[in-house]
């Protein structure tokens, strides 16, 4: 061992690798043979990095620098805590071969955990145990060490939650031991410590260098520590900061004190375990002036908070430090990536160049990627990218919530309309089929029954359709026997697919995590069945990362997870979220994409730095289900803050390149954000005039992106005026349209000349609308049918039309029990209401008339109820279930149904009422006011019923009259008062929302 320990450091500007080569062939690591005379004299020469990019990167620098034939040194992955790569390879001796159990599996250590947590959010909770399990083993500790804590110190929470802690760490190891397997970071440790262990006891002749970590790991700390003090042993620390002065040194602190977020916190810490002084660190380069700059603005900007009083007295920043960065502030995602696209497409124009995108959000990088097509560059973001936004992995949860949801509309069209699902039958024709099934069988229909009743209830919507009386939306009249057909074999497929799964996801059934998933794979393979043969799940590398998620869940660990049928679409959804799929081959090889893990010690011409907002870049600090700050440190565990330190460091690093983008965004899923502290402190340290700078180069590729995708200025639009010709104009309307000719003239025009029909929404769920119906239909059915006394015998009457017309919603009996008590209570008060009046002479309910106005034109309306009192003088009244219109919007013609219909009384238009009738009481009858109130409501004011019928009249001769002329046009939202109960369909044909801010309200 040598008595003084040998550290070195590179800085932030230089680059990493391509400087810790060229010191290891100088010799500046140590002493290093001859290798041009010798191709083997580099191969006893062992060199520690992070991780296997970094392994391979090296690899090729040296290669590149050796030139001819030679033996690379072994360079070995050792890992730091949140990194996949973390195993060091054992030694090639088989008597000093380390023999240890088999790691266990990330998911089958999840699913055994589940079984502890058996919570609703139990994989999850899961996650996060077995996070903990990571720190302990990291930190070197015990879960019996958890006696140190005071249970009555806590809330009770806490206490149950230390209880449960205790019995998993006497559970889990005995868990390992009983099957052979340890611990991935436990085993991690005791192969890094044994590697400690043997070149203390046995240093090797060759050069050993430990380059790039950390040691934030205190296992991985030993083992630098341990290769410091070798003789022929030296440990190069990335950017460690050598120019900070000693009172914001000291405030970084370490341990359980001090500043945890700081980039240096873990090498300062490291220094300090390893009893090193930071002045006994050597700088093996000095970057060029600007990156040196920068490297002190970085260092200056990061300081402590409890020294940043320095800044006033600081000298100005030195203009070289922003030299070469570009800020970009995007307005949306979207924008963000399509600059980030334009920035590394801009990078490449050099030949040989190279560029390179770092993020921690896969969602950045997919979209980054997408823009890049745009250019023809097919890059390959190096991270992966998640299971569950995949085509299959969509296709999976689409399937899994149909099941669930035992056929409901929205899931069914999902999962028929996925470009992977055929069903067995040619893609086209698996389409066509869907478009069926969503015409025929979801619009506008209550549909009960679950996946079991679509086969019988598209058989009466197909029978529905070919009735030549019944009025069907022409989308469904235009639909041929054979496209019936299509939609009938697709719903049996469905059916068959599906059902299975449903019956294990139904409520109150129970089943394991691996007969779920093993039913699930089955499903899959029905949907993804063609005409040529049975579906391939791994069909891709994204059905492969899928069919070994199955797998795992559907091994012993998974059969021994119990299940609720509900709980399996969220535990599915968990486990994908956890799932990757690694990257493809190939590639454009001038840009690549990596995540910050991956770009430790990486390089390239332009960097891009993409997501620096509050949440994403630094991400917020994981709170920890299990145990509290406090209890944590008293555990003897890091803050949570602790990952932020190293995402400072990796940040810090990142800026030491030189050129480099950063970016972030001003709004994220609609939402505003927060720049990132490390730019707010930046931009502190800068001031607002190199601030500015620094955005308006970045503005450059902004105003790049936005070019890319301008339009013309668009005019502002006008309110639309068409103007059909007269021979297409409607010769009849009904009294309702006549209301909608005066407020949206547009609307009519859409639908009766332009013969659009607005499609009914899918997945019709019982609403007021429909309570109102049926109630009407009861109603209805009633007054045609009873002419006898209003006693107790026809309210049974009454009551069993009912019974028979909220039938309909039987399937619905929540829904029921909400709605039949308020029948009840109408049809009590309907029978005594009728029994009162006395007066009546006779009755006519749902009584249809026409009435000729003028030029051939024609006026139709159903009336409600028409009723003749013994005096001769009539009644006419509407039942209403919601709020009917004012007495003012009938009197100024905005609500004209019940005068028009007074004046096609008085004209004979209603079939055995003669005409000449004089209508003595007008109004509407508020049915939800029932019990609440007088639901009686008179349209009657200031004139009498009949003088606002001859008004009427006479304004409907008028408009009449006026569309008659040629140079009428119909114009969009004409008389939009009160306009809440007016959302016309039509609405976004008329582009309302491009021309109404334009526009005063009326014209």
């Amino acid at each position: 061992m040598a008595e003084r320990a040998r550290v070195f450091t590179i800085p932030a500007g230089a680059r990493f690798l391509p400087t810790l080569a060229d010191a290891l062939l100088a010799g500046r690591l140590g002493s290093v043979p001859d290798f041009a005379a010798d191709p083997l004299a580099l191969a006893d020469i062992r060199i520690f990095l992070p991780n296997r990019r970094a392994a391979r990167a090296l690899g090729a620098v040296l290669a590149e620098r050796l030139g001819g034939a030679a033996i690379l040194p072994v360079i070995r992955p050792i890992g730091d805590v949140d990194e996949d790569d973390l195993l060091l390879q054992p030694v090639e001796d088989p008597a000093d071969r380390l023999v240890l159990p088999a790691a266990i599996s990330r998911l089958d250590r999840q699913l055994v955990l589940a079984r502890l947590t058996r919570a609703a959010d139990a994989f999850h909770l899961a996650g996060d145990l077995a996070r903990l399990v990571d720190d302990v083993a990291a930190a070197g500790l015990s879960f019996s060490a958890l006696d140190r804590l005071v249970p009555e110190d806590l809330a009770r929470y806490w206490q149950i939650t230390l209880d449960f802690l205790k019995i998993v760490g006497e559970a889990w190891p005995g868990f390992l031991a009983e099957n052979g397997l340890a611990d991935p970071a436990a085993r991690r440790d005791l192969l890094i410590r044994a590697e400690a262990e043997r070149l203390r006891s046995a240093p090797p002749p060759g050069l050993v260098v430990a380059a790039g970590s950390t040691g934030s790991v205190p296992a991985t700390a030993e083992l630098l520590a341990t290769i410091a003090r070798l003789g022929n042993g030296a440990v190069v620390l990335p950017d460690l900061d050598l120019g900070l002065d000693e009172e914001a040194w000291n405030a970084i602190g370490g341990g359980a004190v001090g500043a945890p977020g700081h980039p240096q916190y873990g090498l300062k810490q490291w220094l300090g375990r390893a009893g090193i002084l930071r002045a006994d660190v050597e700088t093996l380069a000095i970057p060029p002036p600007p990156l040196a700059a920068r490297g002190r603005l970085v260092s200056d900007a990061m300081r402590p908070a409890e020294t940043t009083e320095a800044w006033a007295l600081a000298p100005d920043v030195d203009p070289l430090a922003t030299e070469g960065i570009a800020r970009i502030e995007a307005r949306n995602e979207q924008e963000e990536a399509l600059a980030i696209a334009v920035v590394l497409r801009e990078a490449i124009e050099e030949p040989g160049a190279s560029a390179a995108l770092v993020t921690p959000d896969r969602a950045i990088a997919a979209r980054v990627v997408a823009e890049l097509q745009r250019f023809g560059l097919d890059v390959v973001d190096s991270a992966g990218r998640g299971l569950r936004g995949t085509p299959i992995g969509t296709l999976a949860r689409l399937a899994t919530a149909a099941a669930r949801s035992d056929g409901a509309p929205l899931d069914i069209l999902a999962l028929a309309k996925h470009p992977l699902a055929t069903f067995g039958l040619p893609r086209p024709d698996c389409r066509a089929a869907a478009e069926t099934i969503d015409l025929l069988l979801f619009r506008g229909r209550l549909l009960a029954g679950g996946l079991a009743g679509l086969p019988a209830a598209l058989a009466a919507a197909i029978d529905d359709a070919a009735d030549p009386d019944r009025r069907q939306h022409p989308s469904v009249r235009r639909l041929t026997v054979a496209d019936g057909d299509a939609a009938a074999d697709l719903v049996t497929r469905m059916v068959a697919a599906l059902d299975p799964l449903a019956a294990r996801l139904a409520d109150g059934a129970r089943s394991d995590a691996a007969t779920l998933a093993l039913e699930l794979r089955t499903t899959l393979a029905a949907i993804l069945e063609t005409e040529e043969g049975p579906g391939v799940i791994e069909a891709d590398e994204d059905g492969e990362a899928l069919v070994d998620l199955l797998d795992g869940l559907g091994g012993p660990h998974g059969a021994a997870l119990a299940l609720s049928g509900p709980e399996f679409p969220d535990f599915l959804d968990a486990a994908m979220g956890g799932a990757a799929v690694p990257p493809r081959g190939g590639g454009d090889p001038r840009i690549a994409i990596w995540g910050t893990l991956e770009a430790r010690l990486q390089s390239a011409d332009c960097l891009v730095l993409a997501g620096l907002d509050e949440g994403i870049w630094p991400a917020a600090a994981r709170t920890d289900p299990w145990l509290s700050r406090s209890m944590r440190a008293s555990f003897g565990l890091e803050a949570p803050e602790r990952r932020l330190g190293q995402a400072a460091h990796d940040f810090a690093a990142a800026l030491g390149n030189p050129r480099v983008v950063i970016t972030r965004c001003e709004r994220r899923g609609g939402t505003p954000t927060i720049p990132s502290r490390w730019l707010q402190r930046i931009d502190a340290r800068l001031g607002a005039a190199a601030t500015t700078e620094i955005l308006a180069r970045g503005a450059v590729y902004l105003d790049w992106a936005r070019a890319l995708d301008a339009a013309p200025a668009a005019e502002a639009t006008n309110r639309p005026r068409p103007k059909p010709p007269l021979s297409a104009r409607p010769k009849r309307l009904s009294v309702t349209e006549i209301e909608t000719l005066v407020r949206d003239p547009y609307a009519i025009y859409a639908r009766r000349i332009l013969k659009l029909e607005p499609l009914d929404p899918i997945d019709v769920a019982p609403d007021a609308a429909l309570r109102g119906t049926l109630i009407h239909e009861a109603l209805g059915r009633f007054a045609q049918r009873w002419t006898r006394e209003f006693d107790g015998r026809a309210e049974a009457a009454l009551i069993e039309e009912g019974r028979e017309v909220f039938r309909e919603i039987a399937a619905f009996p929540a829904v029921h029990a909400l709605w039949w008590p308020r029948f009840l209570a109408i049809a009590r008060w309907y029978v005594g209401w009728e029994h009162s009046r006395d007066q009546i002479a006779e009755r006519h309910a749902e009584i249809d008339g026409r009435m000729a106005v003028l030029g051939g034109f024609e006026l139709t309306g159903r009336a409600d109820r028409i009723d003749r009192r013994r005096d001769g003088a009539y009644e006419i009244i509407d039942f209403k279930t919601g709020a009917p219109p004012s007495a003012k919007q009938l009197a100024t013609g905005l609500a004209p149904q019940l005068a028009l219909e007074s004046a096609m009384l008085a004209r004979g238009a209603f079939r055995d009422i003669p005409a000449g009738g004089s209508v003595a009481v007008l109004g509407w009858i508020g049915l939800g006011k029932v019990g609440k109130g007088q639901p009686f409501s008179s349209a009657v004011k200031d004139k009498t019923a009949d003088e606002l019928g001859g008004e009427a009249a006479d304004r409907l001769a008028r408009l009449v009259a006026a569309y008659a002329d040629e140079n009428r046009t119909y114009v969009s939202r004409a008389r939009p008062m009160f306009e809440t109960r007016w959302e016309s369909p039509y609405d976004h044909l008329a582009r309302v929302a491009e021309w109404a801010l334009g526009e005063g309200d009326e014209t």
